[in-house]
């Protein structure tokens, strides 16, 4: 069983001056693995958010009070969907921040544009956040990026509310000049893009995250009441009859109880306010007010993420325990697996011949297999015949100096068509790779050929757009470049084909060469990091929109990196760790991440990633410590329970294999990226 979902939603870079709609319920299929109830709900119910000089949290009785956010300016604040982190409104800026009150984050600042976000909240399994500005409502990239306007019509709309996966958007409308006096509740379906009025006099709607019941405060007899109504728009029924005013209610991750605003009188004449209660929904039963008090109260989902180990007896098996945990076996269709069209060979002695195979092999959509230069071992001659139907091609990368040609010959013997991608050095293939992807690529990675992070991670990247895909990855040597490369850039277009130097010696080598064919000014976009591991994270976070999943290598191991890249580039970035701890950039790239991230794949024993670096990664995408699970995947076949993480704190048991359900994806406007021009 593959354990949890993939994005296949990337940054795309053609929309940098062009605003795209929102394509909310396309489905896309999962990273291998994945099951309905890992991403999706049920959730179980976690602590509570309340507004009380900035953020705080505290479990259901209103006890137990913790400090997530001193912000003075700090309001309206949202759970992920796993929990890990909040989303609140701040003095002008959309912000998030995780659980334990650190990795604070700007995702939209709105005091650049006058047009102020406000009640923020997640969507579509934490990738994209929804709010509220200038009467209409916007979504953006959980992580950070370029807003999207969601409807195209409606009116004054505010305070939205979300379900769990997507499909399923409340918000406030107020007509189209803010003017009627008497809101509506209104549902927002993002599969059929129709929006349906719920609740006349409706306001403040909360969606329950099972996405069956909305909500919201209709004013009786000049009290705002607290009600509730199914999303087909039966069932309405009140849950609250007294001189009470309620607002802002939340639900529980289970969709049954309510937390709750209130003001209201008491006994002995005094206002009784800015305290939270819950009720449940199926009976007007009240709980206790919060001893500490708070407004606008959030009740946190706690959702288990999942990390899995992929790894071998070696290197080498690990190389093909990546395989098969992306690929079918011919003939069998085992969810959350793919069927192999084809496969790359590389010489497991040869570096720098197999820095771009991850970004052919996403284009032809097959493994790519370590194999010694002059011959094919015995385990990947298994391999090819277990994922790929007779007559397949089989790329082999580099001349016969990097593989014989006895494993061409012998790719042959085993029913399989051979084809050589190769120059006369590692410069003119990557040339020969790239046009073997693409005749016109739109996206061009450059990155060194004289090492292998930046350009393996560049390798993931392009890979990522699968078999329609037209980005490529050529290198460049230190800090020139040679002829072969030179000449394939001189005859693209600078003006239709983006240019992404991943790396400095990259970005040098780009700005220092005169193209004939080029103009004198032309854009490019950097993306540069004082290490390795920065540089993969930075690249993650341009090219990748709020990923589900990731791959996690060490960054001392190139045929680690490979292995990586190529079995998860179609479902989330490849990112660098060190052995014994969780490289830093990677570390922030994840809990700044977290909102969307609920699955990490560690690719290699414990003598490439420790178990403390693999505890870390699950830690920094959870609510806790606690809230993930571990899988070991042991040469590509699940193991039955932990033997490898007994020490950690997810060593559990591991289901049978099971068919994985399809998810929700978006596809917004594209990512911010730094720019600059060559002048």
């Amino acid at each position: 069983m593959r354990v949890f979902r993939g994005s296949s939603a990337r940054r795309r870079l053609v929309a940098l001056t062009a605003v795209t709609a929102l394509a909310a319920g396309t489905a896309t299929a999962l990273a291998p693995g994945a099951a309905a109830d890992v991403v999706g709900w049920p959730a179980t119910d976690g602590r509570i958010a309340v507004v009380n000089d900035g953020i705080m949290s505290m479990d259901v009785t209103g006890n137990d009070e913790k400090r997530v956010s001193g912000g003075s300016d700090d309001e309206s604040p949202a759970w992920s969907p796993d929990g890990s982190r909040v989303v609140f409104e701040s003095a002008g800026a959309v912000q998030t921040i995780s659980v334990n009150g650190t990795t604070r984050t700007t995702v939209y600042d709105g005091t650049y544009s006058g047009a102020s976000p406000s009640h923020p909240t997640y969507w579509t399994y934490g990738r994209e956040i929804v709010y509220s500005a200038a009467k209409k409502l916007y979504s953006v990239p959980a992580d950070g990026g370029t807003p999207v306007r969601l409807l195209s019509s409606g009116g004054c709309d505010s305070l939205p509310s979300g379900d769990a996966t997507g499909k399923l958007l409340v918000f406030q409308r107020n007509g189209a000049g803010c003017t009627t006096a008497t809101p509506s509740a209104v549902l927002y379906n993002a599969t059929t893009k129709t929006q349906t009025t719920l609740a006349a006099g409706g306001g403040s709607p909360a969606l329950s995250p099972d996405g069956t019941k909305v909500a919201f405060i209709r004013s009786v007899d000049g009290h705002g009441q607290l009600f509730s109504v199914n999303t087909d728009g039966t069932g309405e029924r009140r849950l609250t009859n007294d001189t009470g005013d309620y607002d802002t209610p939340s639900w529980a991750p289970a969709s049954n109880r309510l937390v709750v605003h209130f003001n209201r009188p008491t006994s002995g004449g005094r206002q009784e306010s800015n305290v939270v209660m819950t009720i449940t929904a199926d009976a007007v039963t009240e709980g206790e007010p919060f001893p500490w008090g708070g407004r606008s109260p959030a009740w946190q989902p706690l959702r288990k993420n999942t990390v899995v180990r992929v790894w071998g007896a070696d290197v080498y098996g690990s190389n093909i325990a990546a395989s098969r945990w992306t690929w079918n076996t011919v003939g069998q269709s085992e969810g959350g697996l793919m069927n192999a069209s084809s496969a790359v060979l590389v010489s497991k002695d040869s570096q720098a011949y197999a820095l771009t195979a991850p970004a052919l092999a996403g284009k032809k959509h097959g493994p790519v297999l370590l194999t010694p230069a002059t011959s094919v071992s015995s385990a990947v001659q298994a391999e090819l015949k277990r994922v790929l139907k007779p007559g397949a091609t089989v790329y082999l990368v580099g001349g016969t100096s990097i593989l014989s040609s006895a494993v061409a010959s012998k790719v042959t013997s085993l029913g399989f068509t051979p084809k050589r991608l190769a120059g006369t050095s590692r410069y003119s293939t990557s040339v020969a790779v790239a046009k073997s992807i693409t005749s016109a690529p739109q996206y061009v990675f450059l990155a060194t050929g004289t090492d292998y992070h930046s350009a393996l991670a560049s390798a993931s990247a392009a890979g990522s757009l699968g078999t329609g895909g037209k980005a490529v990855v050529v290198l460049n040597d230190g800090n020139s470049l040679t002829s072969s490369v030179k000449s394939y850039l001189n005859g693209l277009d600078p003006d239709t084909t983006y240019m992404i130097p991943v790396g400095a010696s990259a970005k040098y080598a780009l700005t220092h060469t005169a193209f004939s064919n080029w103009p004198s000014t032309y854009t490019y976009y950097p993306v540069t990091a004082s290490t390795n591991e920065g540089t993969a994270a930075a690249l993650a976070k341009m090219w990748w929109y709020s990923p589900s999943s990731v791959a996690l290598a060490y960054t001392d191991s190139w045929r680690g990196g490979t292995s990586a890249a190529s079995a998860m580039n179609v479902f989330g970035p490849l990112l660098w760790t060190d052995l014994g701890t969780l490289s830093t950039e990677t570390k922030s790239y994840l809990v700044r991440g977290a909102a969307s991230i609920n699955g990490v794949a560690v690719f290699g024993g414990t003598g490439s990633v420790s178990t403390t670096a693999l505890n870390s990664a699950g830690a920094a995408v959870s609510a806790s410590s606690a809230e993930w699970t571990y899988w070991p995947d042991y040469n590509g076949v699940p193991a039955a329970t932990s033997s490898f993480s007994s020490t950690g704190p997810c060593a559990v048991s591991q289901p049978a294999r099971t068919g994985a359900a399809l998810r929700p994806t978006v596809e917004p406007n594209l990512a911010q990226l730094g720019t600059e021009a060559r002048r």
